[in-house]
């Protein structure tokens, strides 16, 4: 059996497909056939919370093809998600209703706990002793980002706070290149609303995912190709995460788009997802973070073969 989820968020959507199989113990496991993004902004240029009609139009479209893609490719069933953006977004029925004349399956908007708690599970199943000590966990996106505190492999708090990558960029850093006070202002301001929000106390061990985090790891190690096995529980350090902000900080969007390792269409908005991971090291007093490359998404289509839902 194949299946398959279209995650629609307020920066990128995103599908994953993988089919059962048999591992080397005779147990039944998922085996990842792809995992593709494309950049679609859907929440660019929100306003009073307000999605623009373009952004809704190209989003609702790239999930459409992306579920008649995954079909083509065998997809026994397409299952649609979505997160921030259309969670606190006034005109929600609107783009559900243009994605449903696209042919879009329907979308199942998960609550801010919720996108939290799935992400846990991805990472906790995922990373290496991830589930030994006080772990925190957050996952940073378009318009959130989640912090969840386990201990030994058991989720004790799980909050959203509503801030991300575009949404951060749209209030401070539209107009690169941006003075370092502003940064410095913005990063402190984050802090303190992860540590009073977000919950975010002193833990052994920080993991970290989301596509402002692989984007992240990506600079660092110089690379141009998406490797996830390579990345997948791979350290970046805060002096790393420092570094790149002050790089972001002077440069263009055209400039940054040149830096080895950045993807292209992240360019917009790496300097606030930067801000938000750097800001998340500091409220948790450390000095590193794991990155995980296994998200929301991956523990939905894990709960598919499993029958568990959503």
């Amino acid at each position: 059996m194949r299946n398959a989820v279209v995650e629609i968020g307020t920066n990128s959507v995103k599908l994953i497909m993988g089919e059962n199989i048999q591992n080397t113990n005779g147990n039944e496991d998922v085996k990842i056939l792809f995992d593709v993004n494309v950049v679609t902004a859907l929440g660019e240029g929100m306003k009073n919370g307000v999605m623009a009609r373009a952004s809704m139009e190209r989003t609702a479209a790239a999930a459409a093809k992306f579920a008649e893609f995954a079909k083509s490719q065998g997809a026994d069933n397409v299952f649609c998600c979505a997160t921030m953006a259309l969670r606190s977004a006034k005109n929600t029925e609107e783009f559900l209703k243009t994605a449903r004349n696209l042919g879009v399956p329907q979308i199942r908007i998960a609550a801010g706990e919720e996108e939290a708690a799935l992400s846990a599970a991805a990472v906790l199943g995922s990373v290496k002793d991830a589930c030994n000590g006080r772990t925190m966990i957050f996952d940073t996106g378009g318009g959130s980002t989640e912090f969840i505190q386990t201990d030994g492999g058991i989720s004790r708090c799980a909050v959203s706070v509503p801030t991300g990558a575009v949404t951060l960029t749209d209030e401070y850093f539209r107009k690169p290149p941006v003075d370092s006070h502003t940064v410095c202002s913005v990063i402190a301001a984050l802090k303190d609303r992860f540590v009073n929000e977000g919950r975010v106390v002193h833990t052994d061990r920080i993991i970290g995912t989301g596509g402002n985090v692989t984007a992240i790891a990506m600079v660092s190690s110089g690379s141009d190709e998406y490797a996830p096995l390579k990345l997948h529980g791979s350290v970046v350090t805060e002096k790393e995460v420092m570094k790149q902000i002050a790089l972001y900080a002077k440069c263009t969007e055209e400039e940054r788009r040149r830096i080895r390792g950045l993807p292209p269409k992240r360019a917009g908005i790496i300097l606030g997802g930067a801000c938000i991971v750097l800001a998340a090291l500091q409220a948790a007093e450390a000095s590193e973070l794991t990155v995980s490359t296994s998200a929301m998404r991956h523990e939905v289509l894990k709960r598919m073969f499993s029958g568990k839902g959503f």
